[in-house]
């Protein structure tokens, strides 16, 4: 398809008559409305507006939208190129060059400082790394220089720093200071005239005597540096002015201050410090550096949370009085600052506040707003919480960083433990609103606003080559639209830890199944991680509108497994296969792979032992997945082993018959050869199988890499014989007796974990066929425990498509990502035969689309069989519509008055203007006219404030919200006159085909 260039708008059309179109809707449709196809109705309003999403998926039409995530190693590859990229490397603060297109983060393993080029922020450039003398703890990027501040010390009781500063263009060292002690932050005026290092000269935490704690002299301090009364390479030692904060009544061990993090507010009078260990919170004099005031950050109880290490992930534990020592801290306006409340000696409350800072107020130091439980119900809703810190601060919010992004301001707030950053709308301090959670790195500590650029960039300070875990630096954009992470979550539980709107607690999921005689309805199960055992209920309708899928109920069970494969018998009851253990005392083989059979109430009907001639060759990967045909007596269930077993080069597929040999069972296996891997300490194996139909099985095959290394996530399908291997057969000596299975390609997921722009998730381990037709996909996040703890849950399509008759998934337009809002109603268009997309295989969502191409997609929908007269074929429809021009059939057929009014008679001027933008009060007046409703009735009174009922074009836009078709604005526009976009055209176009199948 080639688009005309727009041409300039003149005049308005004639929008005031209609026609029917009779048999209009007769495509035949119903053979394409299934799978994906016959996905819930959108409504669909123009960009920038935002379908209905869950609460919490996006403010006010925009979310942070995630474009790319680099690794911090790439920094000293770039530098160096024969780099050990597995050496310690991190991104713990970070600023941005004056300009806004380079960051500069610490690296405190690495000893330096590096550059990403973020000019392109959906290809950020890995560009270099410095040496700093000392370990970096925290840089800021002025036009004049980059200031990095570095701890140098040997030991705790002699702490000493320095200040380094920094050509900005050349990167080069101008000039360094020595400091009086160990600096920890670092924050310069809105001016560019004062600089401001918080002390911190920190505890030796294994310090015998105070057991860790307060008093450790010499005390914390503030060090203020004027960048303007002097030449940068005349500061001295002796220059840098300090602020003693010692003797601050009501704090804890006030001889001993530890200053933490500085910011200085907006309007640039003032600065805030936080003393961590002293749980207190100091506002400064921005021109002198003095204390003004100080106030106690306080204590708190919390209800409501897990304060246990035992794998259940329950809400009914608490802490009580808990101090809130907190790290990081941002000015909401220059009258109330919020601080993320992490803990570091004796609290941490597991939130984050907002105080009045304002030193004249009679409230001075009062809490405005307490997170409460709140910030850890996301960690719980998203399912990244850390069990394995449930003792200890839980999800720690550490980071925290305020901006205002147009006229709305936003907190962010990051947990270091539950790796992700909680977006509020902070507009009323005393009433944040929670608007999205950006799932990130592990330890995403530094949060850096970019509100010039409608950026957001957090980098991560954990790593660990070994386990996979990478420190990185992501960059997010503010955008229209619902962002596309995360992607599952969780409703409200309805027992008694539902109360107060706590959430279904969940994590580790590594098993999917369809829930028999419901559409959009899953099961989803965890590993051993939680114990006992659940089976989820998963909604996939709110992906459709753009949010996460939702967990909506829960079944506990009876035991604790370690499911890792589930299937959902129409009778009710449930299949698990459980993945056992290797033997020890250096033995071969393998225990406690069992089929499990258990009822609707989750108590275990029976076990079936995998047979142990097959256990015995296996180690610690066991049974990976379990599905099934038929149900009840009649059901055949099939089991996927991961690995090969010892002597064997093939993966076993074993087939289950529980009804044979007087209701015993049977098995039977296949073999399964799994790809190849030259990785050194990777693996190849299966991860989950799923029935297509009665003879064919598919399988995920993956390997053991994540981040930029993973290469293998993918789905294979296989025909299964009628019969396979006896048990025993292929037991050792006899593994040529096991027919081999001859496997397909069918979808490589690996570029749709990849599109996500996060760090590609290695564990692909659940796979189903919903109701609905449609594949589902599901990543293992392993219980945020080494690893980022991002579950990622995928919807891979229809089915026909997935798994064609030629075993190659039929193509999608590239840039059609499933999971996105537009994907159904743009895959409904393409099957329909309504557009075949561009030359370069995309669709392209966002881009406006012209009236030619607008009444294209009409004819083609409405009246695909249309023609023109051969005796008019040569004449123009529109002086501006030569013979042979683009859409000349589709502006013919709009023009066609034969069976009544047009659908469009052009401007009045005699054109028809086909490469100009078509607006939202267009596209639907063709609509409208097109299919000529009968009885249809506009209301007096407009739906929309912008669409006066004396308008031409009214009773069009009246009728298209009465169907459902477009619902407008947040603020209860329609914006007529505004351009609609191409995946908004999809989205009505679908909605009336839907509407019109009934």
């Amino acid at each position: 398809m080639v688009r005309s260039p727009p041409v300039p708008r003149k005049g308005i059309p004639d929008m005031s008559t209609h026609r029917r179109l009779s048999g209009a809707v007769a495509l035949g449709l119903s053979a394409v409305l299934t799978g994906a196809f016959a996905a819930p109705a959108f409504a669909a309003p123009a960009a920038p507006a935002v379908p209905a999403v869950p609460d919490g998926e996006a403010a006010e039409g925009q979310s942070f939208h995630r474009l790319a995530t680099l690794p911090a190693f790439e920094n000293q590859l770039a530098a160096d190129p024969q780099a050990d990229p597995s050496a310690p490397t991190v991104a713990e603060i970070s600023t941005v060059t004056a300009d806004g297109n380079t960051v500069i983060h610490t690296d405190a393993e690495a000893g330096g400082i590096g550059f990403v080029d973020i000019t392109d922020p959906e290809n950020p450039r890995a560009a270099g790394f410095k040496a700093t003398d000392g370990s970096p703890t925290s840089v800021y990027a002025t036009e004049a220089f980059i200031i990095v501040v570095a701890d140098t010390s040997e030991d705790f009781t002699h702490p000493s720093g320095k200040v380094e500063f920094w050509d900005p263009e050349t990167l080069e060292l101008i000039h360094g200071v020595e400091l009086k002690g160990q600096p920890d932050s670092i924050d310069v005026s809105p001016d560019g005239t004062t600089a401001m290092i918080a002390m911190e000269n920190q505890r030796d935490e294994d310090r015998e005597d105070v057991d860790g704690g307060l008093p450790q002299l010499p005390a914390g301090e503030l060090a203020v540096i004027d960048l303007a009364a002097q030449d940068i390479t005349a500061l001295t030692a002796e220059t840098i002015r300090y602020t003693d904060l010692t003797g601050l009544a009501g704090l804890d061990t006030p001889e001993d201050p530890e200053p933490e993090y500085i910011k200085f507010s907006p309007d640039g009078t003032k600065a805030a410090l936080t003393l961590q260990e002293n749980n207190g919170v100091v506002i400064l004099d921005a021109a002198t550096g003095e204390v003004i005031d100080h106030f106690s950050a306080g204590a708190v109880s919390v209800d409501g949370i897990d304060a246990s290490e035992d794998g259940n992930l329950s809400l009914d534990g608490s802490i009580t009085d808990t101090v809130r020592e907190p790290d990081a801290i941002g000015w909401i306006g220059n009258d109330h600052v919020a601080t993320a409340n992490e803990g570091d000696w004796k609290g941490g409350s597991r939130g984050w506040t907002v105080f009045n800072a304002d030193p004249e107020s009679e409230d001075f130091g009062s809490v405005v707003w307490d997170a409460g439980n709140s910030f850890e119900n996301l960690a719980h809703r998203y399912g990244q919480f850390p069990e394995h810190r449930s003792e200890n601060k839980g999800a720690e919010p550490e980071g925290l960083t305020v901006e205002t992004y147009g006229d709305t301001t936003y907190a962010f707030v990051g947990s270091e433990r539950g790796n992700f950053v909680a977006v509020y709308n902070v507009d009323d301090p005393s009433d944040p609103v929670f608007t999205q959670l950006m799932p990130s790195t592990n330890g995403p500590e530094g949060l850096l606003a970019i509100p010039e650029r409608n950026l957001m960039v957090v980098s991560s300070e954990e790593d660990d080559a070994e386990v996979g875990v990478r420190a990185t630096v992501q960059v997010f954009e503010l955008g229209d639209g619902p962002a596309a992470v995360p992607t599952l979550k969780s409703a409200d539980a309805t027992g008694p830890a539902g109360s107060a709107g706590q959430p279904i607690t969940w994590s580790a999921l590594g098993a999917l199944s369809a829930v028999p005689g419901e559409n959009d309805q899953l099961y989803a199960a965890p590993d051993d991680f939680l114990s006992p055992s659940r089976i989820y209920t998963v909604d996939t309708t709110t992906a459709d509108d753009g949010g996460p899928a939702t967990i909506t109920s829960e079944l506990a069970l009876e035991h604790g497994y370690d499911i890792e494969g589930l299937w959902a018998d129409a009778d009710g009851t449930f299949w698990l296969a459980v993945e056992g253990t290797a033997l020890t005392d250096g033995e071969v083989g393998s225990e406690g792979n069992q089929l499990i059979h258990v009822d609707a109430e989750g108590q275990e009907l029976a076990s079936v032992d995998l047979p142990a001639e097959v256990a015995a060759g296996l180690k610690g990967q066991g049974l990976e997945g379990v599905t099934g045909v038929g149900s009840g007596e009649d059901a055949v269930l099939y089991t996927a082993v991961q690995r090969e077993a010892a002597g064997e080069d093939f993966a076993r597929i074993g087939k289950f018959t529980p009804a044979a040999d007087g209701g015993a069972g049977a098995w039977e296996w296949f073999g399964y050869e799994l790809e190849s891997t030259d990785v050194e300490g990777d693996w190849i194996g299966l991860s989950e199988i799923t029935a297509v139909d009665e003879d064919t099985l598919a399988v995920i095959e993956r390997d053991k890499l994540n981040g930029p290394d993973a290469a293998l996530k993918k789905v294979f399908t296989a025909d299964v014989p009628e019969a396979g291997a006896a048990t025993g057969a292929g037991g050792g000596k006899a593994a040529e007796e096991v027919p081999v299975l001859e496997k397909t390609g069918a979808v490589d997921v690996l570029p749709q974990l990849q599109d996500l722009n996060g760090w590609t998730q290695e564990k692909l381990e659940g796979l189903t066929i919903a109701g609905n037709g449609n594949v589902y996909a599901v990543t293992d996040n392993d219980g945020v425990e080494d690893a980022t703890g991002e579950t990622v849950f995928l919807n891979l399509g229809p089915a026909a498509d997935v798994f064609g008759d030629s075993g190659e998934p039929v193509a999608d337009f590239s840039d059609n990502q499933p999971g996105s809002v537009y994907y159904a109603p743009v895959r409904w268009m393409q099957a329909a035969g309504v557009t075949t997309g561009y030359t370069d295989g995309t669709y392209r969502k966002a881009a406006e689309i012209t009236r030619g191409e607008s009444v294209a997609f009409l004819q083609r929908y409405l009246a695909p069989d249309y023609t023109t007269d051969p005796a008019d074929q040569d004449t123009p429809v529109f002086p501006d519509v030569p013979a042979g021009a683009p859409h000349f059939t589709p502006i013919a057929w709009a023009a066609d008055d034969s069976d009544g009014t047009p659908v469009s008679e052009g401007y009045t001027d005699g054109a028809f203007r086909p490469g100009q933008d078509v607006t939202r009060a267009e596209f639907v007046t063709f609509l409208y006219r097109a299919v000529d409703p009968e009885g249809f009735t506009a209301p007096e009174v407009s739906v929309f404030p912008d669409v006066p009922a004396s308008g031409s074009y009214y009773e069009a836009i009246s009728w298209a919200a009465a169907e459902g078709l477009v619902n407008g604005y947040r603020d209860g526009e329609y914006r007529p006159y505004e351009p609609i976009s191409r995946g908004e055209v999809a989205k009505v176009m679908h909605q009336h085909g839907l509407a019109q199948e009934g």
